[in-house]
């Protein structure tokens, strides 16, 4: 419906855009900071619940590598899941309508597992795997509905930006976590030190991890009252619903917010214009999503043409999250080469731990989040992407071949700080963004969910197929590193199916999906009628 959102497509940044990127970043904060918590939690959960006495403390954690594989992989498979169902619920009942709901999902799971306590039937790591399954459908169904909301109220000259700005949330949100690690730590310092029977800091330390799990609440909690306010997108209400009415009178208001800061098309009034004024083009044009909406999904992809678009953001997303993941849920391991790893007692062990996660999210993470955010509008999305996924490809090798003489030195630390730079000022911001433009509205919600499910299978991959790879002692790091290698090179060559999105209204977009070739396929039924026609 290119003509009847012109006015929401020219409009500049204003306080409701700032406002959507608020609402719906806080709650991506919320799910970084849940997400990587539990590689900082782990460790400490296994020195408290599984501890056998060493002169190494880091050999002290003997949590069974099948229930560490597990507990990192479970956020993801509820993620998975989240993914699908709220993508799919999303287009079905509505974006706001699900939009609360994810969020009192991650709230109430959050709450019980910093809760949990082992019983007579289960060990503490096994309760621990359900409330973080539970707490990834949550996490996974805020995917879809944040990008998909942000889009759709975006314009076509800042959708990129804020799309960009609400996924660079979660750098910040990985940062904090690291952060808020550091603080809890250096405050329980003295508990921390052990006594004769070793009893005091045991006890602290449970404390530690279970405070770190609590402060995820937080910011959820805060944008509860926020996201039940936010309006249903104008988009969803005249496309899926065929409520014109409603979503001009929406539009009408989104547009009035930022009356002051805006700058309208040409040949739109002021904006205090009336609705019927907002409206009044409806009445000579319907788009191609109303003509066809009779089309189904299957239908719509089933053509190759338009199928291969939704294959390659979700391969992408795959091939991204299988190295991204390696990485991220196990930097534990990887700051050990960086020597940030070991200590004499528990305090040391754990602060240095922090400390290195801390440091690799102050140098590459957040940073390459932000630089993507502030150069998506003039080079594109897929630029980006082809640029990520060629250095990654290019650092990993690097890092495959030279692995056993570069491991713990300067040049080891520099390779792993690009990697995360570039993780994040190319592919696994361009993954997320790509999905929620691309797409119609009646499947953009759907698909979104279908390529960031997609995303999470590598992730599951990630978090429990390299923890059996590794080895006690890191000896299949190598081995690692080079399906990290193939996977960034395969989806560089994926990226080159994607069309650009930078410029295009949505209306645009998603008019391309229904070209000639595919609509002359499927005639309308006898009774058909625009949902959006007046």
């Amino acid at each position: 419906m290119a003509a009847e959102f012109s006015r929401l497509d020219q409009q500049r940044f204003n306080r409701f855009n700032l406002k959507t990127i608020l609402v719906s970043g806080i709650g991506f904060f919320t799910d970084a900071f849940d997400i990587f918590v539990i590689n900082l939690a782990i460790p400490m959960i296994a020195f408290v619940w599984y501890f056998k006495e060493s002169s190494d403390i880091g050999k002290a954690n003997h949590m069974p590598k099948v229930e560490s594989g597990l507990l990192k992989a479970s956020t993801q498979v509820g993620t998975f899941v989240g993914q699908l169902l709220f993508g799919y619920l999303s287009d079905k009942l509505g974006r706001k309508s699900m939009y609360g709901l994810v969020l009192a999902i991650m709230i109430f799971s959050t709450i019980n597992t910093a809760l949990v306590a082992p019983t007579k039937a289960f060990s503490i790591g096994a309760i621990l795997i359900l409330w973080r399954l539970v707490l990834g459908v949550g996490i996974g169904g805020d995917y879809p509905i944040s990008a998909v909301i942000t889009s759709e109220f975006a314009s076509k000259h800042n959708r990129g930006l804020m799309v960009a700005a609400v996924f660079a949330m979660q750098g910040l949100g990985i940062m904090v976590a690291s952060l808020c690690a550091i603080i809890v730590m250096a405050a329980f310092k003295p508990a921390l030190v052990p006594d004769n029977e070793g009893s005091v800091y045991v006890s602290a330390l449970d404390s530690v991890w279970r405070l770190l799990f609590f402060l995820g609440i937080v910011p959820a909690a805060m944008a509860v009252y926020w996201r039940l306010q936010i309006p249903e997108t104008p988009r969803f209400t005249a496309v899926a619903r065929g409520d014109v009415e409603k979503a001009m009178a929406d539009l009408h208001k989104v547009v009035n917010e930022g009356s002051d800061d805006i700058q309208l098309a040409p040949a739109s009034s002021s904006a205090e214009a009336p609705v019927s004024q907002i409206r009044a083009p409806l009445d000579t044009s319907i788009s191609l999503e109303d003509k066809y909406s009779f089309l189904t999904f299957g239908q719509l992809f089933g053509n190759w043409k338009n199928g291969k678009i939704l294959f390659a953001t979700a391969a992408c997303w795959f091939l991204l999250d299988v190295g991204f993941y390696g990485v991220q849920l196990n930097q534990s391991e990887i700051v050990k080469y960086l020597g940030y790893g070991g200590g004499h007692t528990a305090y040391e062990f754990f602060w240095n731990n922090c400390l290195g996660n801390l440091i690799l999210s102050l140098c590459g993470t957040v940073p390459g989040y932000w630089i993507t955010v502030f150069t998506i509008e003039k080079l594109g999305r897929t630029r980006i992407q082809l640029l990520g996924f060629a250095v990654l490809t290019v650092i990993f090798v690097i890092l495959t071949v030279l692995w056993d003489s570069m491991k713990g030195t300067t040049a080891f630390f520099a390779c792993f700080l690009l990697a995360n730079l570039f993780f994040n000022f190319g592919p696994n911001t361009t993954t997320f963004i790509l999905p929620a433009e691309l797409f119609p509205t009646k499947f953009r919600s759907t698909c979104h969910g279908i390529s960031a499910a997609a995303g999470k299978m590598g992730a599951i991959i990630a978090a429990f197929g390299f923890d059996q790879i590794r080895g006690d002692h890191g000896e299949g790091m190598q081995l690692i590193l080079g399906i990290f290698s193939g996977c960034m090179a395969l989806g560089l060559a994926c990226t080159f199916l994607i069309p650009e999105t930078k410029g295009k209204t949505l209306e645009e977009l998603s008019a391309s999906f229904y070209s000639q070739e595919v609509v002359s396929k499927f005639p309308p039924p006898p009774d058909h009628e625009p949902k959006g026609k007046i």
